[in-house]
């Protein structure tokens, strides 16, 4: 009998049941027939087939026809989907923070800062890329939650009111998948926010991150002050400015 493993991963798997778990484990290593698995896990393979079909029904496997040698009709042989695959241990989480803590620890917080604006402009001219043909504040902001979404930040735009009773935008992100290196180096959350004002044009302001503790990432979106003379397409100034902003959750600026 397969054990479900206990890990942050696999408090994913036991959200299956125990019975759909012991599966996704037993099709790790490749595809598998009904009466294998059946016997594998010590249940009926009429069981084995109701737990499958709800696997593929969900997209975490999938079925491919194979014809046996004589007679008998073909039989089913069951894989996980790449969707099934993220659901096993994973540690690529660990992996990252370890070199978020590396680039920190061995080569100091500059290094720290050219790897993140580096990240920052690839991301930043694929997703302009898809701005392009969007004209309005609201309309690019809308597609910037759509892209942000399919990234696996579920995005949404709010329109709430600043202190003086004004209408103003909000981009509220309601997951972050990399909130353990965003707690490592904070830094990493200025930088999105900067990304924010590149492609929005906007002051942006954040006053909540998953990575401090809150159920959500919450940027604030206001027309930019051009009176002191600023360019907002200068990355490294925008990411200062943005982390230099009196919000609880966003990191000091760098030494200079």
């Amino acid at each position: 009998m397969i054990s479900v493993v206990s890990d942050a991963t696999g408090d994913l798997l036991d959200l299956l049941g125990q019975t759909r778990a012991q599966l996704v484990l037993a099709l790790r290593d490749g595809p598998r027939g009904v009466a294998d698995l059946a016997a594998e896990l010590g249940i009926s393979e009429v069981a084995v087939r109701r737990h499958l079909r709800g696997l593929v029904d969900d997209g975490l496997a999938s079925a491919e026809t194979v014809r046996r040698e004589g007679p008998g009709r073909p039989a089913s042989r069951y894989r996980l989907t790449e969707r099934g695959r993220r659901l096993l241990p994973d540690r690529s989480a660990e992996v990252a923070q370890d070199l978020v803590r590396y680039l920190m620890d061995v080569h100091g917080q500059d290094e720290l800062a050219q790897f993140l604006g580096w990240r920052r402009a690839r991301q930043e001219d694929r997703y302009a890329e898809e701005l392009r043909e969007a004209r309005s504040l609201e309309e690019r902001t809308a597609r910037l939650a759509d892209l942000l979404t399919q990234d696996g930040y579920p995005s949404h735009v709010e329109q709430v009111t600043d202190e003086e009773g004004r209408p103003r935008l909000a981009l509220r992100q309601r997951h972050c998948p990399i909130r353990d290196v965003a707690r490592t180096a904070p830094q990493v959350c200025a930088h999105e926010a900067a990304m924010f004002r590149d492609l929005l044009g906007v002051e942006v302001s954040r006053s909540e991150t998953i990575a401090a503790g809150a159920d959500a990432c919450v940027c604030h979106l206001d027309p930019i002050d051009t009176s002191q003379g600023r360019d907002p397409t200068d990355r490294d100034e925008a990411a200062d400015e943005v982390s230099a902003s009196p919000t609880p959750t966003d990191p000091p600026p760098r030494e200079r």
